[in-house]
C-alpha cells in the first residue's frame, strides 16, 4: 500500500491552543489580514468542541474531526470544511455561505436555518440531516455524489 494513501491521524489540540487560534483569527478578520492569522484546524480532532457564535469566516477545517461539535450561530462564511466529519454537529443558524463542504460528512447534522447560499456540497453526505429544507439546498452547489435527506433534491443548474 502506498504510504501516501495511509490515513493521517487527527491532531490533538489543547483547549488553550484552540482558544489562541480563535483569538488570532478574530484579529486577522478585524484587521483584514494585516494582524493575527487565519485559523487552521486542518486534520484536528475537535469532537464535541463548542464554537457557538464564534467568528470564523475563512477558517480552515480541512479533514477535521468535528463529530458532534456545537457550531450553533457560528460564522463560517467561506470556510474550508472539505472532507471534515461533521456527523451530528449542531449547525443551527450557522453562516455557511460560500463554505467549501466538498466530501464532508454531515450525516445527522442539525442544519436548521443554516445559510448554505453558494456553499459547495459536491460529494457531501447529508443523509438524515435535520432541519434542512429545499430552500436551503437550491442556492448551494451539489453534484451527483451529493447525498441529501429523503424528500430533498438537487436543484437543476442552468447551462449558462
Amino acid at each position: 500500500m502506498d504510504p501516501k494513501s495511509q490515513p493521517v491521524p487527527f491532531r490533538e489540540l489543547s483547549k488553550e491552543e484552540i482558544k489562541t487560534r480563535m483569538n488570532e483569527h478574530v484579529l486577522w478578520v478585524e484587521s483584514e489580514g494585516t494582524q493575527g492569522k487565519c485559523a487552521d484546524f486542518t486534520g484536528a480532532h475537535l469532537k464535541g468542541e463548542v464554537f457557538m457564535g464564534a467568528r470564523l469566516p475563512g477558517a480552515i477545517f480541512q479533514g477535521a474531526y468535528l463529530y458532534g461539535a456545537y457550531l450553533k450561530k457560528t460564522d463560517l462564511e467561506n470556510a474550508t470544511l472539505a472532507q471534515a466529519n461533521l456527523r451530528g454537529a449542531n449547525l443551527r443558524w450557522a453562516n455557511l455561505r460560500g463554505a467549501n463542504l466538498q466530501g464532508a460528512n454531515l450525516v445527522r447534522a442539525d442544519l436548521h436555518q443554516a445559510d448554505l447560499r453558494s456553499a459547495d456540497l459536491r460529494g457531501a453526505n447529508l443523509k438524515m440531516a435535520t432541519g434542512l429544507t429545499q430552500d436551503q439546498i437550491d442556492p448551494a452547489r451539489c453534484d451527483p455524489a451529493t447525498v441529501l435527506p429523503e424528500g430533498l433534491h438537487k436543484a437543476p443548474r442552468s447551462s449558462s
